[in-house]
């Protein structure tokens, strides 16, 4: 009896396993089928606009849009561009010292009303040096296109883009902003969960300390000798392919020693994070005294200028810029000073002898030579 009981229950369970077998083969099928759904001409714009972004092929691209595309914002709200815009955002875009690879994966496609399509895709690939082909940091992202035929051909008529970094975005400034509200509480109980345990500092002079206890004693020194108020801004965000993160920017000090002198600091830093056990956390924390260029020069036309400006936002900030604050004349609006923040008088003085800058300005409406003076603080 015992051993019938066992031979029922070995049958039942096969019968089990033939029927989740079953199930899965259907889930199986259905994923095959839904992959070989995807439509072939959707699939093929795709590999044309990746072919003609990887090869730089501006005017191949033109071909691909519409008069008009619609941009979606982050906050879903969707802005209507001329197709002149996109062909000045590659200009800008192909003409940067670092260029972009992208590899798409069309994720899904669907019909919509009037013929139109919908495209969603993902993309892997890295932003490199023009000059050297170095891979520089890894860019993922994902891009949904809304296409539609004119003329028999299908053109993008809205777009999606969204780059890894910006999906990163809110995940960094949280982490800045807690390490800040937790500095200026002297919480050291969540400081202690916002690093790693073998993080390292690296001071100005080049000196390092390494390990968890080692920070938090400095900390604790830091805060039994002086009352500051620390405000961080993120300049920039670089993904790494080992999955960190570095952040550079500025910080400022303001507060008084116990000793009652006077504390006004502002410092540049360029820290890691990485994630561990889903948390983000600062590896690494390297500060460094902040310096300021000043740069003034006539230009021929203020709004035409200052769209240059911004176009060259990029250059800046792979240059070292940390940021930038641009003012004219009261009595004059076409003379302009731009009083920019660096991390070393290096990396300033490396981009102010760039030898296509001089034709970038000029180019830009300015007028003779500009003055460039890189400030020391006492």
């Amino acid at each position: 009896m015992a051993l019938l009981n066992k031979t029922n229950i070995q049958t039942k369970s096969l019968m089990k396993l033939s029927h989740l077998l079953m199930i899965v083969a259907l889930l199986l099928g259905n994923f095959s089928l839904h992959a070989q759904s995807l439509n072939p001409e959707a699939v093929a714009f795709v590999k044309t606009y990746q072919d003609a972004y990887n090869k730089g092929d501006r005017t191949t691209l033109m071909t691909l849009f519409s008069d008009s595309v619609g941009r979606v914002n982050r906050d879903g709200s969707v802005k209507m561009l001329p197709k002149s815009y996109w062909n000045d955002d590659y200009v800008r875009d192909f003409g940067e010292t670092v260029g972009t690879y992208q590899d798409f994966t069309v994720k899904s496609t669907r019909a919509l009303p009037g013929g139109k399509m919908a495209i969603a895709s993902t993309f892997t690939g890295y932003d490199f040096d023009r000059k050297t082909n170095a891979k520089v940091q890894p860019a993922p992202g994902s891009m949904d296109l809304i296409i539609g035929k004119e003329g028999g051909q299908w053109k993008i008529q809205q777009e999606k883009l969204l780059l890894g970094i910006s999906s990163l975005a809110d995940e960094m400034t949280e982490v800045v902003k807690k390490f800040q509200d937790a500095y200026n509480r002297e919480d050291l109980t969540t400081l202690k969960t916002l690093m790693t345990s073998g993080i390292v500092r690296t001071a100005p002079d080049g000196t390092t300390k390494t390990g968890l206890d080692t920070e938090v004693a400095g900390l604790t020194k830091a805060f039994a000798d002086s009352d500051v108020n620390t405000v961080i801004s993120i300049s920039n965000g670089i993904p790494q392919f080992d999955g960190s993160v570095i952040l550079t920017g500025i910080f400022r000090q303001t507060g008084r020693t116990t000793k009652g002198q006077s504390i006004h600091y502002d410092g540049a830093y360029s820290n890691r994070v990485v994630k561990e056990n889903g948390q983000w956390k600062l590896s690494e924390i390297k500060t460094m005294p902040v310096v300021k260029t000043i740069t003034y020069h006539k230009v021929a036309d203020y709004a035409a200028w200052k769209k240059g400006f911004n176009t060259f936002a990029n250059e800046r900030r792979f240059a070292g810029e940390l940021s930038a604050e641009v003012s004219t004349l009261q009595d004059d609006p076409n003379m302009v000073c731009i009083i920019a923040e660096w991390a070393s008088a290096e990396a300033a003085q490396a981009f102010f002898a760039r030898p296509d800058l001089a034709a970038t300005m000029q180019k830009d409406g300015v007028q003779g030579k500009p003055t460039v003076m890189v400030l020391s603080k006492k």
